[in-house]
């Protein structure tokens, strides 16, 4: 909100690990985790910078009142993993919920006309079927077994301790810490009070602890003075004139134009438009040597996909463009990877479901129930093409199924473009299919297993960079709060406790406030598909969204 470089982003606290790993004064690092809000891929990005510091001799102590999946993934990179002695540990293992609305739909009046290319793309399923297809069945099962398997060997790899073992308490569930620490999973039982303590008594001697070790020192503002203040609102990190890698995000839905931003950041969409003014500025910035793209997106618009694609190769033409995967690219998020020169992803992204989705829903028996009634004047056969008012014709449906088919075929053609070589068949990986990034290696889809760190570290060294001797900045750059105010600010969508660019009325506020978190996501990220569909009956979407607990 206020500009300032100290916010928390992975990028950030692994450059903050990795200057405490090459620092010779330091002898350990302690690592507190006072909230857990990081993915799979983020956490073995932080267990692997952990491990640098392993490797670098110095004793790494992690502590937290609570584990879940996540976080211990990160946790079990350290030396020392300390828990609360009252505390617990959640590792409930893998599974993946899905929720079908055929019924529902049908009972309230409303069809959706959806047509899906891709036997194995499952994202029509949801709106079209009371259960997943065999085809969908195999593509999760698929998956949780790749995700199981990755998470039984990390921590067995980690702790010392054999796979069975691992299973047995995940099997568990919840482990007490007591019984945490009794099956090796945590190394000491303590609380906060009691970890420096902990750390003295490990080390042997005396110690002395730098606080907020790598952040830069806040400036102390007199917010008494009104032009102080608007400097605090204003204010941002100055750019300088020595060589830097620019890292493109792109995380969210990918949706046509411009991503509304809200008070608190975003709503958690990646605009067409947004992203090509990104690459743009990027490409055009000399003191910028390579381009990162950094992707964490389930797809959205094919036609922002597209847009998106066209501005990458743009700026690739003049600047290396690598791309880092991080929990997923997935269908337009893919669509987005393949414009890169060479990928990275994180061991645990998944990539893939490179088909397409598309439809309508016809809300004609809706409205009739509650006494709404609509007349239809037109001219030309297909004005009605993106009415409500009734299903597709079957002239219509075969225009739709052949614009859809037109766009498979570009998102094939965009892939092989850069993939070619690699990627031996695309028929074998695409069609809707979706991989772990250890699969999508061996099939030539990504180039490389690492995070962003190692992302931005093999750009540099495309165009001669030396580590230590270039900076690395974000791109769109942060807006401040005053940005913000100025006139940029959309309004802010405060009806619900959640992210969402779907505007929500009437009783629906209510009753997704009823159900629980993960629910609350799945409801509203279709709201947005449905959203969507309204203007181009066309996405590339995936049809899950993963969660750990």
């Amino acid at each position: 909100l206020l500009g300032d470089d100290n916010y928390l982003t992975i990028r950030n606290l692994i450059g903050r690990l990795h200057a405490a790993r090459d620092d010779h004064r330091l002898h350990a690092v302690v690592l507190i985790f006072s909230t857990t809000h990081f993915n799979l891929a983020q956490a073995q990005e932080i267990r692997t910078a952990l491990d640098d510091l392993r490797r670098a001799n110095k004793r790494v102590f992690v502590y937290s009142v609570a584990y879940d999946t996540d976080s211990y993934m990160a946790a079990c990179g350290a030396s020392d993993v300390c828990l609360l002695g009252g505390g617990e540990m959640e590792l409930p293992g893998v599974g993946i919920e899905t929720m079908f609305a055929k019924d529902l739909l049908e009972k309230v009046g409303v069809q959706a006309d959806y047509v899906q290319i891709g036997e194995f793309k499952g994202a029509d399923e949801e709106m079209t079927r009371n259960n997943a297809s065999d085809e969908l069945k195999g593509e999760l099962n698929k998956l949780v077994d790749s995700l199981f398997t990755q998470i039984v060997g990390d921590i067995s790899a980690h702790r010392n301790l054999p796979p069975e073992a691992v299973r047995s308490a995940i099997d568990q569930a919840i482990l007490s810490a007591k019984t945490a620490k009794s099956l090796g999973l945590v190394d000491h039982l303590v609380d906060r009070d009691g970890l420096g303590d902990l750390v003295t008594k490990e080390l042997g001697s005396e110690i002395k602890i730098e606080k907020n070790y790598g952040m830069t020192p806040r400036e102390k503002i007199d917010l008494t003075n009104p032009l102080a203040l608007v400097t605090l609102l204003t204010r941002r990190t100055p750019e300088s004139d020595e060589p830097a890698i620019a890292v493109v995000h792109a995380e969210g839905v990918i949706v046509d134009g411009s991503a509304d931003d809200d008070l608190f950041g975003g709503g958690g969409n990646i605009g067409g438009e947004d992203l090509r003014k990104a690459f743009r500025q990027a490409a055009h910035d000399d003191n910028i040597k390579a381009i990162v793209l950094r992707i964490d997106s389930p797809g959205g618009s094919a036609l922002a996909s597209e847009v998106m694609w066209q501005a990458a190769r743009h700026a690739a033409e003049k600047k290396p463009l690598i791309v880092s995967i991080g929990s997923m690219a997935a269908s337009g998020g893919y669509y987005l990877a393949s414009s890169g020169d060479y990928i990275f992803a994180d061991p645990s992204a998944i990539v893939g479901s490179i088909g397409v989705v598309g439809g309508k829903f016809v809300t004609r028996d809706l409205f009739k129930m509650v006494g709404l009634h609509t007349e239809t004047f037109s001219r030309g056969q297909n004005a009605d093409l993106f009415s409500s008012e009734h299903p597709f014709t079957d002239r219509q449906r075969k225009m739709v199924t052949q614009w859809m088919h037109d766009t498979y075929d570009q998102f094939t053609e965009r892939v092989m473009s850069h993939r070619r070589g690699k990627i031996k068949d695309i028929d074998l990986v695409a069609r809707g299919r979706i991989f772990i990034a250890r699969e999508a290696r061996y099939l030539g889809m990504v180039d490389e297993l690492g995070g962003i760190d190692d992302t931005v570290a093999f750009a540099a060294a495309q165009v001669g960079l030396k580590s230590g001797k270039y900076e690395v900045r974000d791109f769109p750059p942060s807006r401040t709060l005053g940005d913000l105010l100025s006139g940029n600010l959309a309004d802010a969508d405060e009806a619900l406790p959640f992210r969402t660019n779907v505007k929500v009325e009437f009783a629906a506020d209510s009753l997704l406030r009823l159900a629980s978190p993960a629910v609350r996501r799945v409801m509203c990220r279709q709201l947005q598909y449905i959203q969507m569909l309204q203007s181009r009956p066309i996405l590339l979407v995936a049809p899950y969204e993963v969660k750990f607990k």
